[in-house]
């Protein structure tokens, strides 16, 4: 996916933001309710818990967006997939390990990391700049809690 971020005021970059960390949330839902079938417990738990982080994620865009435009219409919407956090479905077989859907989180939280690197040096508009950079921050803390669980797990 490649996105013209020069393109982008400061909504639609939150408009997009609230889409990406949504359809990562789902990504995750269906991938845990996948491995569970196959009863995989322990990957399926990693996804529920990775779900839960990018609902997180999305009520705080959210609740920021409303912040700086109110009620105003979201002009992006899951109506265009734009898939940056999105987990690689591609990379996983059909018998998921643990040590996979760590790598498979790994991948979606560098993209996000990389989404938001980028929108930043596009926006302008302070409120947004700081959740951006926040937001930044959390894919990094996502990787860092991401290596910590694996060496716990797989050590």
């Amino acid at each position: 996916l490649v996105i013209d971020f020069s393109r982008l005021d400061a909504q639609d970059a939150l408009d997009i933001a609230i889409v990406i960390e949504d359809e990562a949330q789902l990504a995750y839902e269906h991938l845990a309710d996948w491995v569970a079938g196959d009863g995989n417990t322990e990957a399926a738990e990693f996804f529920k818990r990775m779900a839960g982080r990018e609902k997180r994620h999305k009520e705080e865009i959210t609740a920021r967006r409303t912040e700086i435009f109110g009620d105003v219409p979201p002009r992006h919407d899951e109506a265009a997939p734009w898939e940056a956090e999105v987990p690689d479905y591609e990379s996983l077989g059909k018998n998921v390990s643990l040590e996979d859907a760590f790598n498979v989180a790994m991948g979606a939280e560098t993209r996000a990391y990389d989404f938001y690197a980028e929108a930043l040096d596009y926006v302008d508009e302070p409120q947004v700049v700081e959740l951006f950079e926040w937001l930044k921050k959390a894919e990094v803390e996502h990787q860092r809690m991401l290596t910590e669980e694996m060496n716990r797990h797989l050590g």
